[in-house]
């Protein structure tokens, strides 16, 4: 052993008088790998846990806590701990959860009562799942006594369901077969929990309380009838016990929306009639089965107490949240789920709404009943609701052939003004809570559905009750409202006398701080509400109205939580990315807009629109050119050319046609110099220093002709027919054999052309026919002086 390690006597010894800070230090000790020995084994190891042994069979409950705490930590780093005495802890851990349990009233009204109880579950759950999947501890140690603790935790779950039921979940899915004499009772319970009291419970408790009830499934708790000689060729399905306990939770939605027929008068729309007989499971399984496993008692609804009402949201939540453990929970083998039967019950729910289905004549006279009814129409149809979206979370890409169903049945749920397809606003504002959950289920479902979706009358509806819901609450407007009512009331020419008011409080706060009563919206909302937005910009084209209130609806908020927050939210940034990216119909952007409320925020989307480069890694290609003269180099990198007068490319090909006997070399590269306008000439012309000089001049004559109303185009084409010679031919024998053909192209020039009228250009065009005549004999002469040169 080290010499710098804490000896594990000492540890011993101090454990039962060191403080809280102490015991933390001395617990972080114990995970030291040094005191993974054999050798320390059987003498200060055991030490260790005799002294912790006796801290869990003590009286006294700080002890306890500390005894559990050092069995945890001591098994879950030491090993050689693990597998010698974990049993022994174990053991001693549940025996004292045993006599609390026993004397729960007692123990309960202790000051750590329930903490204590938390504590020993905790050390159970935790040596549970050190000890499993280690075939000697497991066999040896763990399972006999699992017998015992399972009925000790059952008993506990009665008082305390949130700390026991994650660890009965955890047996029933691992130790199915050891947990099978116990189901029963762990049934009766569950059913007690949910039909008494589950909405009491938290959301966690509930959903543990729901998947244990599924879990249950996983024993069969009556043995295998005999089955029929007839059937026995079909395959048995593992999921069979699963399959029969979803099909009889799912039956019972049935009875609860006939019961809404007696509300709503369903007879009048023969889609929806049709649709509540076609939920029949008769055919999924035995009487004696649904016998079994429907185990929820009725309701009790009376008309004349309108509260009773209540209830059938109640179950309903109940039956959603049964419903979607059985079909979320995971299993041990592949089960099959119903996905038509469960969207059929949902649009079933949905359609439970007062914007088509009036209520029965004779309950229309009653105030309080129509209240009521008013209020749990909305709540039935938000079952529907909760349904899709728990199928949703793990399931939205197995029925996306449903989708047009599911979404067309979403639009019932919107509130619209009476004998109206317009969207009552202060309905939607009563059910802010529940349209967060149908946002969150359209955002579920648009990733995988994109602009093919074609129902935009449900988009235009609830982009509307999105920008609405966006703003606070206001508490107060109808308080101004009746406020401005009773001064239009009392006339003006009407005196009554004024009573002094003795009501306790001032009302001036409402009129002087009145933004001091609003409630805001949670940044969750803000969250899913931009994300809706920017799946609907993203994907259709909006009207023009729309888009410009979500762009205010997005400047406005944005510039509200920057004062606010000091920065703009994330999904607000995203945002107006989507808005600049997207603009629809608008032509003008809101670039500049959104540049400015990111302002001090680096944002790399928002800079690269403001300004547009190329990638960084982009390759550019030089072509280097191919040598030239030093002469004709130096003179186009003076400048002493002037205006380019041919592509190099045409003068390779003039060059192609005079010398057809002879073979051009490679063609010519261009090259990048100072001044794009100037070309080089190829290598296989060579221009003398006499014919780049009259070239210069004629080129400066065409600038002063251009002044002079000289037609441009006669220059060119005399440029384009002038001669090139070969390099094995020299200038001066040309001159030799024309001596005039400078003077001839001097005398053209001199001749202006001035344009008068529209006859003189006609004689223009006839003097321009006799120039290109001339040119053509010239051409004939230097044909004919070649050939000579070459005889």
């Amino acid at each position: 052993m080290n010499t710098d390690t804490f000896p594990v006597t000492v540890i011993a010894k101090q454990l039962e008088s060191a403080t809280a800070s102490e015991f933390q230090t001395l617990l972080n000790l114990l995970r030291s790998p040094d005191y993974i020995n054999e050798k320390l084994l059987k003498s200060e190891l055991a030490l260790l846990i005799t002294k912790t042994l006796a801290l869990l069979r003590s009286s006294d409950d700080e002890k306890l806590w500390r005894g559990c705490h050092v069995s945890v930590v001591i098994c879950s780093f030491n090993p050689l701990v693990l597998c010698s005495h974990s049993g022994q802890l174990l053991a001693a851990i549940y025996s004292k959860l045993e006599q609390k349990v026993e004397y729960y009233a007692s123990t309960i009204n202790t000051p750590y009562g329930t903490f204590l109880f938390e504590t020993l579950v905790f050390a159970i759950s935790s040596l549970w799942e050190l000890m499993r999947d280690k075939p000697t501890l497991s066999r040896e140690s763990l399972t006999p006594k699992l017998k015992a603790i399972i009925p000790t935790l059952i008993s506990l779950a009665q008082y305390q369901p949130k700390f026991c039921l994650p660890l009965l979940k955890k047996l029933l899915y691992r130790s199915t077969t050891t947990f099978k004499p116990f189901a029963s009772r762990f049934r009766q319970l569950l059913i007690t929990k949910l039909s008494k009291g589950y909405a009491q419970y938290d959301r966690e408790t509930q959903i543990l309380l729901c998947e244990n009830y599924a879990y249950l499934h996983l024993i069969r708790i009556n043995p295998a009838q005999t089955q029929d000689e007839a059937l026995a060729h079909h395959k048995a399905y593992l999921d069979e016990n699963w399959r029969i306990g979803l099909f009889s939770v799912l039956s019972q939605f049935k009875p609860i929306i006939e019961l809404c027929e007696e509300i709503l008068q369903v007879d009048q729309d023969g889609d929806l009639k049709a649709l509540i007989n076609s939920l029949n499971f008769d055919s999924y399984y035995k009487e004696e089965e649904r016998n079994e496993h429907n185990s929820l008692p009725g309701l009790k609804l009376d008309m004349n107490e309108p509260l009773t009402l209540c209830e059938l949201p109640k179950r309903l939540n109940l039956l959603v949240d049964l419903s979607s453990a059985f079909i979320t929970s995971s299993t041990p083998y592949a089960v099959r789920i119903p996905f038509g039967i469960c969207i059929n019950i949902s649009e079933a729910l949905l359609s439970m709404t007062r914007n088509y289905l009036p209520l029965r004549r004779d309950l229309r006279r009653d105030g309080q009943l129509t209240s009521i009814i008013n209020t749990t129409i909305p709540q039935i149809q938000f079952c529907g609701v909760r349904f899709l979206s728990n199928i949703c979370e793990v399931y939205a890409k197995n029925f996306l052939s449903m989708i047009p169903s599911v979404l067309s049945s979403l639009e019932l749920f919107i509130p619209l003004k009476a004998k109206s397809t317009i969207v009552d606003l202060e309905k939607c504002s009563l059910l802010r809570k529940e349209f967060l959950q149908v946002f969150q289920l359209l955002n579920t479902l648009f990733p995988h559905m994109g602009h093919h979706f074609q129902e935009i009358d449900l988009i235009t509806k609830l982009l509307d009750v999105a920008l609405h819901l966006s703003e606070d609450l206001v508490l107060i407007d109808t308080f101004f409202k009746q406020q401005s009512i009773d001064k239009i009331a009392n006339q003006p020419g009407m005196k009554k006398r004024q009573k002094k008011e003795n009501t306790p409080g001032a009302l001036s706060d409402l009129y002087t701080h009145s933004d001091k009563f609003n409630i805001k919206n949670i940044q969750l909302w803000h969250d899913e509400i931009n994300f809706f937005l920017r799946s609907v910009l993203s994907n259709w084209k909006l009207p023009s109205h729309q888009q410009i209130k979500i762009l205010k609806h997005s400047v406005c908020r944005s510039l509200k939580l920057k004062e606010q927050l000091g920065y703009i939210p994330k999904s607000f940034v995203e945002l107006l990315r989507t808005e600049v990216l997207y603009p629809g119909n608008e032509r003008v952007s809101v670039l500049p807009i959104a540049v400015s409320l990111m302002k001090g925020a680096t944002d790399d989307v928002f800079d690269l629109l403001c300004h547009p480069r190329l990638p960084m890694g982009i390759i550019h290609s030089v072509n280097k050119p191919i040598a030239h003269t030093e002469e004709s180099f130096e003179n186009v990198s003076e400048g002493k050319y002037g205006e380019p007068f041919a592509e190099p490319q045409e003068v390779a090909d003039e060059s192609e046609t005079i010398r057809g006997d002879e073979q051009l070399e490679d063609p010519p590269v261009s090259s990048k110099t100072e001044d794009p306008k100037v070309f080089i000439k190829p290598e296989n012309v060579v221009q003398s220093k006499e014919h780049l000089t009259n070239i210069h001049e004629t080129l400066i004559l065409k600038k002063r002709s251009v002044d002079q109303g000289i037609d441009e185009v006669q220059i060119v084409k005399r440029l384009k027919t002038e001669e090139i010679v070969p390099k094995n031919e020299t200038v001066a024998a040309k001159e030799e054999l024309n001596p005039h053909a400078s003077e001839e192209e001097d005398s053209e020039f001199e001749i202006p052309a001035i344009q008068l009228s529209d006859d003189d250009e006609e004689e223009d065009n006839e003097e321009e026919d006799d120039d290109d005549d001339e040119d053509g004999d010239d051409n004939e002469n230097d044909n004919k002086v070649e050939d000579q040169n070459k005889d």
